[in-house]
This record gives structure tokens, C-alpha cells and sequence, in this order.
């Protein structure tokens, strides 16, 4: 079986005029995707509640993890601090879902969904703190809006 991968998939799907645009198109299915993994966590959460989420989650998570390493034939044995870092990155990354489900139990997804999204602001401030990266004028002003997006949708 030959490997496969996403971006084969997607240079395949799309015709040559919107190659330049297939990053787009891969935000847009990552928009979708996770606006409905939103809504549906919030089903689950109000049901189940926040541990039992979390544990069914994290099942299905497992499920397309281990599609994803057959199918793409991923190399999963440790090959240095790179490695390390790729495995403190999924468990960095079960644990917001963890305390994200959490938050869904005591807010609507609304806001729960809306003030989580504003993670990358913890991103930009660890790059430039520890990675000596910049943000411009227009950058700036992009994260002004988004903390006062925040308060405007989180205020009662």
C-alpha cells in the first residue's frame, strides 16, 4: 500500500488555477471541522459531563491518531529533542481539550468557543519572548481586536 498524505490528496483534488489558494482551502476545512467539533463537544459535555467527554474524546482521537500513523507510515520512534518536543506537544494539546471541555460544562459554547480561539495570543507572546519574533504595526492592531473582540463576546 502506497503512503498517503495529505497534501497528496489535496494537490490531486484541486485544479492547477487554485494551487496557489490550497492553504486556504485547508484553513476553510479546519474552520469546519472544528466548528462542529465545537457544537458537539457542548452536545456531549451537557449529557455526559466534562470527565466522561473527555474520555470518549480522547477515544476518538486515539482512532484517527492510529489511521493517520498507518496510513501515512509516520515514523513514531524517538528520534531526539524534536521528537520529544512533538509528544510534549500532543500532550500539551489533550490537556486544553481537557480544560476546554471543563469550560464548556460551566459557560455556552458561544464563549467558551470564542475565548479559546484566542490561544494563538499565548503563541505570539512565547515566540517573541523566547524566539525573537516581531509583530508589526498591523499585527498589533490585528491582536488589539482580538482582546476586544473577547471582552465584547464574553460581557454579559
Amino acid at each position: 500500500m502506497a503512503a498517503v498524505s495529505v497534501e497528496t490528496v489535496i494537490y490531486d483534488l484541486l485544479p492547477r488555477f487554485f494551487m496557489d489558494y490550497r492553504w486556504f482551502l485547508v484553513v476553510l476545512l479546519t474552520l469546519a471541522v472544528w466548528g462542529v467539533w465545537g457544537v458537539v463537544t457542548r452536545l456531549a459535555a451537557a449529557s455526559m459531563g466534562w470527565r466522561d467527554t473527555t474520555a470518549v474524546a480522547a477515544l476518538g482521537h486515539m482512532a484517527i491518531a492510529v489511521t493517520y500513523i498507518v496510513l501515512s507510515r509516520a515514523t513514531i520512534t524517538p528520534q531526539g529533542s524534536a521528537w520529544f518536543l512533538a509528544l510534549l506537544a500532543g500532550g500539551l494539546g489533550f490537556l486544553g481539550a481537557l480544560f476546554f471541555y471543563i469550560a464548556l460544562e460551566l459557560n455556552p459554547s458561544s464563549i467558551v468557543v470564542v475565548a479559546t480561539s484566542l490561544y494563538p495570543l499565548v503563541t505570539l507572546t512565547l515566540s517573541m519572548l523566547f524566539l525573537g519574533e516581531t509583530l508589526n504595526i498591523r499585527q498589533a492592531a490585528g491582536v488589539a481586536c482580538a482582546v476586544i473582540a473577547l471582552i465584547l463576546i464574553s460581557s454579559r
